[in-house]
């Protein structure tokens, strides 16, 4: 089965080449004529498919590069930029010459992207799951580090504290009553046995108090960012937005991230159904549990999907 839990190994392409700038005039023109837009027919006629270059993403061809789909989250993403081209132009003109059918390179290349696909989406289905789980951990922290921001003091504070009081109660009842009956020597020492337990009870309140403090500190230690709230996991990408910020989940739904992985997620589907008739794929998909654990996603034996391997995938 594959082991590439690191989805970050999974960037395609040439880095040593330089990507194209898509806002460059000569880039616009080539998506608006074709790249053939300065040859004369006859050199048109003769020359090599634009798809057929080396660097023209294969994945992009196939249907989608995942590593372009995060250009300005670079940051947030774990795959590496694709440095290939990526025109729609072309890819229109490839799939238009190279239909989809079996046995053809075209049907190797959608074989391997849907494989590349499958594992990403695991992963980021791993990722979800652990996430949500943090997430309601730290939901269960913060409500009970608000539980303990309000709560009284534990039951042995509770009864140290009740019978302190009853203690000086009772202290400053001897007292008048010694007062009452002229025993001034009894009634000072009772009323100096209750400041103390006064102070001892002051000190007890106060020890109570910071041990409140700290379990809330600690509490809220555990909840990381804007985490002290009601928070969403996202489904599809993995972020995490508050339930209650309208804007924040406004800006989520419009970012790249989220973007990239409907995308990403999409094309897994289409690619799906379009195999689903290729008995290989489903075995890899669902895998006989006596061979495999199951839901694992099991790699393609070698010699297989001979179609891509002279795509350029690298």
């Amino acid at each position: 089965t594959y082991d590439r839990t690191d989805v970050a190994a999974m960037g395609w392409g040439n880095r040593s080449q330089k990507q194209v700038d898509p806002n460059d005039p000569a880039a616009l023109l080539d998506q608006l004529m074709g790249s053939t837009r300065n040859m004369t027919e006859t050199e048109k006629a003769t020359a090599r498919p634009a798809w057929e270059e080396k660097d023209v993403c294969q994945m992009y061809l196939a249907g989608c590069c995942p590593n372009a789909l995060f250009h300005a989250s670079q940051k947030r993403s774990d795959l590496a930029p694709c440095v290939k081209v990526h025109s729609e132009p072309i890819r229109a003109d490839y799939q238009k010459e190279n239909p989809s059918e079996p046995g053809t390179k075209r049907r190797g290349l959608e074989r391997r992207l849907l494989r590349e696909l499958r594992i990403l989406v695991k992963s980021m289905d791993d990722r979800v799951r652990s996430t949500k789980e943090r997430v309601e951990l730290e939901q269960k922290a913060a409500a009970a580090a608000k539980a303990a921001d309000k709560a009284p003091p534990n039951e042995v504070t509770a009864k140290a504290l009740a019978e302190f009081t009853e203690q000086i109660s009772e202290l400053v009842r001897k007292a008048e009553e010694a007062g009452d009956e002229g025993d001034v020597e009894t009634a000072e020492r009772s009323l100096a046995e209750a400041e103390e337990k006064k102070k001892l009870k002051l000190e007890l309140e106060a020890t109570a108090a910071k041990q409140t403090e700290e379990n809330l500190a600690l509490a809220k230690a555990k909840v990381t960012g804007t985490m002290f709230g009601e928070q969403h996991v996202c489904e599809v990408c993995c972020s995490i937005t508050s339930v209650r910020d309208d804007l924040n989940n406004q800006n989520h739904l419009g970012g790249q991230m989220h973007a990239g992985w409907t995308e990403i997620r999409a094309q897994r589907e289409r690619l799906e159904e379009l195999l689903k008739d290729e008995p290989e794929l489903a075995r890899e998909q669902n895998p006989n549990p006596n061979d495999e654990e199951e839901g694992e996603i099991t790699a393609p034996q070698a010699g297989r999907d001979r179609g891509y391997r002279d795509g350029g995938w690298d």
